[in-house]
């Protein structure tokens, strides 16, 4: 009786401790209170079960500090001493934050009590399942990442349900019975096996690189000779680009010896200098575009004609006028 009356003393004097949790940044801070309140009061009556899923609500609507070192303690009692580590952990970061040393002082020592007596989960996966399409694991219906296969996670202790499956395969499922106590208890999936029943699936294995969709046999270089086309166009508009600043260039450098006086080019009017600045400017711009342009032609061209089975035919040649320059690009397609 006295033991049974000091626990009912210890967890009061926790829940003081707690009485006023924050609420802040809530989305139904009122519906949040409700159940924080009704909660506080099932776990004075020891009724833990009914009490966590009302302080898990709570937390939604409202996340809070005071409220998860509550759920934290409503776990622990409630015997998912996995779960209730794992909140602690949260509790201690959110204390911290909000300079509540009291509740770090409770969840730190929760941590360090819990810690060692956590039951631990190895799952084995056999090797031939990671290649197989759709491959899954669950534990409890929850999805076990691939990242946790082969891995000691924690997990609360009692009956787990393990399942395994994968497209066109047999599920697999077996249920454990994880020791309330420090340990290591490993699962061996075994191979799955074939569902003669299932409906056979084209998808490939993740072992297999997928085939590629060709819209016709690969070997007659239409997508080649279309890279090639497109690439010669960009270089026409290049070589388009490069005669058209070329001539405005020119131009400037008229101005710039309109205003001038030749042969001594630093006799120049404000205007002078600034033709020949624009036109030295255009004059650069010009070159770079012609380099690019005959670039992206020469590969293109490259490109086109290096094509399989072409079925069409295509040439590029000088476009060249008294006020123009550039590359014509003609053909049968």
């Amino acid at each position: 009786m006295r033991r049974v009356v000091a626990r009912a003393l210890s967890i009061a004097g926790v829940l003081e401790v707690l009485a006023f949790a924050d609420h802040a940044s809530a989305s139904d801070p009122a519906a949040a209170q409700a159940l924080f309140d009704q909660a506080r009061k099932l776990m004075t009556q020891e009724r833990w079960a009914e009490a966590c899923p009302k302080l898990e609500e709570s937390q939604r609507l409202d996340p809070g500090g005071g409220t998860l070192l509550h759920l934290a303690i409503c776990r622990d009692h409630e015997g998912k001493i996995a779960t209730a580590w794992a909140r602690y952990q949260d509790a201690l970061g959110a204390a911290k934050h909000d300079n509540r040393k009291d509740r770090a002082k409770i969840a730190q020592a929760r941590i360090d009590a819990l810690g060692p007596r956590l039951p631990r989960l190895r799952l084995r996966v056999a090797a031939r399942n990671r290649t197989l399409t759709g491959f899954r694991v669950s534990r409890d219906d929850v999805d076990v990442g691939e990242a946790q296969w082969g891995e000691s996670v924690p997990v609360d202790p009692g009956a787990r349900v393990i399942a395994a499956w994968a497209d066109g395969h047999k599920r697999w499922t077996t249920t454990i019975d994880v020791p309330a106590r420090a340990g290591e208890t490993a699962v061996e999936i075994p191979a799955l096996q074939l569902d003669p029943d299932a409906a056979a699936t084209t998808t490939p294995r993740r072992d297999e690189p997928p085939k590629p969709t060709r819209i016709e046999e690969a070997t007659r270089g239409d997508g080649q000779r279309t890279v090639g086309v497109a690439l010669g166009a960009a270089g026409v508009v290049g070589a388009a680009v490069g005669s058209i600043f070329g001539l405005m260039a020119i131009s400037k450098q008229r101005e710039a010896d309109a205003e001038c006086k030749p042969p001594e080019r630093t006799l120049c009017t404000a205007a002078g200098v600034a033709a020949g600045e624009d036109g030295t400017t255009f004059g650069t711009v010009s070159t770079v575009a012609f380099i690019a342009g005959g670039a992206l032609l020469a590969g293109g061209a490259v490109l086109y004609f290096t094509a399989p089975d072409a079925s069409s035919r295509v040439g590029l040649a000088p476009n060249v006028g008294p006020s123009r320059g550039g590359l014509a690009l003609h053909g049968t397609f």
